[in-house]
């Protein structure tokens, strides 16, 4: 009996290893949040909407894990990518009302990408301090993490095309990308929060709006 089943085994084997390897293309599963890994909570307050009062800037940051996985069977794979989900609302200070959301990820891989702006070793060194990085020389795009401004914006940094989607978007009637251009550009007083999303690059650029009393993109990257 022993002999027989050591070559039903022996027979195994050989059928397992004869056959093919068959790889699907790698598939990102849906990331999940990490039990032991607490969120980051992080918090300002600029008055974006000008009446007087200060909004709520808040910036809660998830560690999440997205496994690799590979054939058929969506079995995971050894190597899995780290990344920081970033959630950012801004809450009027006035009746709390939601003045701006928005979301991005910031993979492990592209978090080295800010130290080419700012000196820090870790994730736990980069998030708490979000708001409050401070930096030396001249303040331009180039050296800031994010920055709340209050000036006249010119005509170059100033997108119709990313106007045309905000309008879209907030499903805006009444106005052309065109026409809300030259209103933002009539402003010599506008309210702009300047930041980073998922690496160095990502720039966002959002202005509040006095007219429609609402908080819309402009431009996305590097100003021209």
């Amino acid at each position: 009996m022993f002999c027989s089943l050591f070559m039903l085994l022996c027979l195994e084997a050989f059928f397992v290893f004869c056959s093919p390897l068959r790889f699907e293309p790698r598939h990102v599963l849906a990331p999940t949040k990490m039990g032991n890994a607490e969120p980051y909570h992080v918090e300002a307050q600029y008055d974006w909407n000008d009446d007087g009062t200060p909004d709520h800037f808040r910036l809660r940051v998830q560690k999440e894990v997205a496994p690799l996985v590979e054939g058929l069977e969506q079995t995971p794979a050894r190597n899995q990518h780290w990344s920081y989900h970033c959630w950012l609302v801004v809450d009027s200070g006035f009746d709390q009302s939601t003045l701006w959301e928005d979301e991005w990820s910031v993979r492990e891989s592209d978090l080295v990408s800010f130290q080419e702006i700012v000196s820090f070793g870790t994730a736990d060194e980069f998030f708490p301090k979000w708001f409050t990085w401070k930096f030396h020389g001249e303040l331009n795009q180039d050296l800031n993490l994010n920055s709340f401004e209050v000036r006249q914006l010119e005509d170059r940094i100033i997108h119709e095309d990313v106007l045309g989607s905000e309008i879209k978007r907030l499903k805006i009637e009444g106005i052309t990308p065109a026409e809300l251009k030259v209103e933002i550009l009539g402003n010599k007083l506008s309210r702009i929060f300047v930041y980073r999303g998922g690496r160095r690059e990502d720039i966002r650029w959002a202005v509040y709006v006095p007219r429609l009393r609402k908080v819309m993109m402009f431009l996305n990257g590097f100003a021209d």
